[in-house]
């Protein structure tokens, strides 16, 4: 595609900053649709900006354009039921139905399981009510048909009231179920047929270990000691994720559960169909109200959120490139193509791009990625990103043009794949290695230097910091303590996370709230100023038992509260008159109509409100039982099975000089 660094040789012809052919362009191009006039072709939006989005002509469809399709699957298993989610999730959805993105065409449709299938028929305008059918026995292949041939998935603008009274009456129909069994695999196979035609979103809320085949996973974890590889036990989900792709639908998990459920290979049914995971461990609507308050924030976000259907995405590079690999959700149908049956704002991917060939002849390379999608208004369209990046022959220039943060992700996203297919100790070792290289690379001209300090660019100074942060990481961390679904978990986030927030989850922001009032940055956030405390290093160094702190892990928000705090501060902040009044643990901060309160609220609202993901907030004292939730992050201090900052920077230099 035309972009801002193709050259013109003339009115008639262009040169492509990519495969460097000579095109011939056409008549249509000189005219300018912003000015309506013909002229130059500079005018183009193409040649102006790095992305632009066509409409897509009929030579890009293989078929009409799909409506938006949503299936929700949903756990009503007595452990289900018992989280409290359903009334939560029917409440979210119902507020949310018009806010869901499509047209006129738009179709929903509900499947619930436990040991049984609950199938309902929507589509009865007449009386204005749902029916309900249930398969009991799952031996006899409940996949291979279904109840009726249309009901199950509905016009939502024709049954908007019989989906509302459905979403009203479900908590209702299964609050005193017994049904510990969970079919799962059975509901993902109706849903495959449901959707087979069309393509769609299949949602699945889920809560305990799927333990009926097809699908059954085993429900005992081994413990005691860290696992070596984190991967699936079975291929039923990968290779129903595959179906889905093939069929154009992705599923997305929401995993609710309070024991093992196998992460690791549930994850797989999003993986390769362009899906997503969300993860609430320990979910109950009682006794765990911060997460709830996530998985309802998410839920929403999900629902609003905008949607491409039936996509695929491809990557062109100069001839001197090749891709190595795709880090991320979706299905590599080629060397440079993607398959993804949705696309979502919120979704990150990974390419790893191999030099082929020499670059001397270059003076940039241009990257384009293409992005052929169904819009929710059954739309066929085009998004093109283009990034031309100069290249050097200075390994100083290039190491002083580095983006960290970047080289972190992708760092991230092949360690995760490493856990996954190979161990978690050559992922962390890998990690340690990439310090060593980098910062040996940038040192190869300034041999003096090496014996006595790292004399490292700025735009790299940190790469040692976040490789330890990453060992140290839920991920990848030595030892048993973490659990292997939250190790699964945050691999997965590793893979698909943007890396702005996967950064903040690997090194999360330290703030010392109890100085917002004399040492912070004042910012005009519209009518109101918006204080900023100053960010400070994760490490105990910087605790001080008359503070107290902010901790923002992405989905977290700790505030950690020094048992030496002022009584004005818990008084102006808590409404308590000491510290000793404060709860151990709580998850809601006053609104008080006092400056100090208003600021730090104002500081959380910063915070929260430009993130895509729901947050949840957890207040803790100092003499908390949960206050490991809090001091695991101060990653800059040696912990029991991984060395300090310090000491890490100590052993990148012997490995340099050796």
């Amino acid at each position: 595609y035309i972009n801002p660094f193709v050259s013109f040789l003339d009115n008639t012809r262009w040169r492509c900053s990519i495969c460097f052919r000579v095109n011939d362009l056409p008549q249509e191009f000189l005219f300018d649709p912003v000015t309506k006039t013909y002229g130059d072709p500079s005018r183009r939006p193409e040649v102006r900006f790095g992305t632009v989005e066509y409409t897509a002509t009929a030579d890009y469809m293989a078929r009409p354009p799909q409506p938006a399709m949503y299936l929700f699957l949903l756990d009503v298993s007595h452990n289900a039921i018992q989280t409290g989610y359903l009334q939560s999730f029917c409440d979210i959805l119902s507020e949310n139905l018009n806010s869901l993105p499509g047209d006129a065409r738009t179709k929903i449709g509900f499947i619930t399981y436990d040991s049984r299938l609950h199938y309902y028929d929507l589509s009865d305008r007449s009386n204005g009510t749902f029916r309900v059918m249930i398969v009991p026995d799952l031996d006899n292949k409940p996949e291979d048909f279904l109840p009726m041939p249309d009901g199950l998935l509905v016009t939502l603008c024709e049954c908007k009231s019989i989906v509302e009274t459905f979403l009203n009456e479900l908590p209702k129909l299964y609050q005193d179920n017994n049904e510990t069994d969970s079919a799962l695999g059975s509901a993902l196979q109706i849903a495959a047929k449901l959707l087979g035609q069309t393509g769609g979103r299949v949602t699945v809320m889920q809560t305990r270990i799927p333990n009926l085949n097809p699908g059954a996973l085993n429900e005992s974890v081994s413990g005691g000691k860290e696992p070596t590889v984190i991967g699936p036990t079975s291929d039923y989900y990968k290779k129903l994720s595959l179906d889905y792709a093939s069929l154009q639908i992705a599923c997305d998990l929401f995993l609710l559960n309070s024991h093992h459920i196998d992460l690791a290979t549930l994850s797989c049914i999003a993986k390769y169909s362009g899906g997503e995971v969300k993860y609430y461990p320990g979910f109950h609507s009682v006794q765990k109200p911060h997460e709830v308050e996530r998985f309802e924030n998410d839920l929403r976000r999900y629902l609003q959120r905008k949607i491409g259907f039936e996509a695929v995405m491809r990557l062109r590079s100069p001839p001197a490139l090749s891709i190595h690999a795709f880090h991320g959700s979706g299905f590599v149908r080629s060397v440079d193509l993607l398959v993804l049956p949705n696309i979502n704002p919120d979704a990150a991917f990974g390419i790893q791009v191999s030099i082929e060939d020499t670059l001397a002849s270059y003076t940039s390379v241009t990257f384009q990625v293409a992005l052929l999608y169904t819009s929710s208004k059954s739309e066929r369209r085009i998004r093109v990103h283009t990034l031309s990046l100069p290249v050097s022959s200075s390994l100083t220039e290039i190491c002083g043009n580095a983006d960290q943060e970047a080289i972190t992700s992708l760092v991230a996203k092949m360690a995760a794949e490493r856990s996954m297919t190979s161990s978690i100790y050559e992922a962390r070792d890998a990690m340690s290695n990439v310090s060593c290289d980098i910062l040996k690379a940038c040192l190869s001209n300034n041999i003096s230097n090496r014996a006595f300090s790292l004399l490292v660019p700025y735009s790299l100074r940190l790469i040692p910091l976040y490789m330890l942060s990453m060992i140290k990481s839920t991920a990848f961390r030595a030892g048993s303590a973490s659990r292997i679904d939250d190790r699964a978990f945050y691999l997965e986030l590793c893979k698909t996370l943007p890396t702005q927030y996967l950064m903040q989850i690997f090194y999360p922001d330290l703030y010392p709230l109890h100085t917002i009032e004399d040492k912070s940055q004042i910012i005009q956030d519209g009518e109101d100023e918006l204080h900023i405390p100053q960010r400070v290093h994760l490490s105990f160094r910087n605790i001080d038992s008359h503070g107290a702190y902010i901790l923002d892990t992405s989905e977290y928000i700790y505030i950690y509260i020094g048992k030496a705090v002022s009584d004005h501060f818990v008084q102006n902040v808590f409404n308590v008159q000491t510290f000793s009044a404060l709860p151990f643990d709580s998850y809601s901060l006053p609104e008080l109509e006092n400056p100090l309160s208003m600021k730090i609220h104002n500081f959380l609202s910063y915070l929260i409100q430009s993130r895509p993901h729901g947050v949840a907030i957890h207040i803790m004292r100092e003499d908390s039982s949960h206050r490991h939730l809090f001091t695991r992050y101060l990653v800059d201090d040696k912990s029991e099975s991984t060395m300090s900052y310090v000491e890490f920077l100590r052993y990148i230099r012997e490995q340099i000089v050796k």
